[in-house]
């Protein structure tokens, strides 16, 4: 799986670069969780802009990297998804629960506002 983070202020930006199924879900959260473990941060912007496909598995994962967040008192943002991918969580009732951004740069500058 291939991942790719840069961190502004206390704000991590994490790219998912390819899809996110049952054969990366495990590496993703074992990824997020060292970023978590490892910097002090505030928030999480997770860009899915390369993202074409998520399983049960991948929406597992991203649901519990929320529930870390929220015990930790981070936010979680979601950016770039494609209207397919959007569609396909808020039919699943997880539209409510997660924050989307069309863009980075607008995820970025919801959480610098705040």
């Amino acid at each position: 799986m291939s991942f790719s983070d840069r961190i502004e202020n206390d704000i991590c930006v994490l790219s998912v670069e390819e899809d996110l199924t049952w054969n990366s879900a495990e590496e993703f959260y074992f990824y997020v969780e060292t970023l978590v473990e490892d910097h002090p941060l505030n928030a999480i912007v997770l860009n899915l802009e390369q993202v074409r496909k998520i399983d049960s598995a991948g929406i597992g994962k991203i649901f519990s990297l929320y529930k870390r967040c929220q015990k930790r008192q981070m936010q979680l943002t979601i950016c770039n998804v494609s209207d397919d991918l959007l569609d396909m969580i808020k039919s699943i009732g997880l539209g409510s629960i997660f924050t989307f951004h069309k863009s980075e740069e607008e995820a970025l500058a919801s959480l610098q506002t705040q």
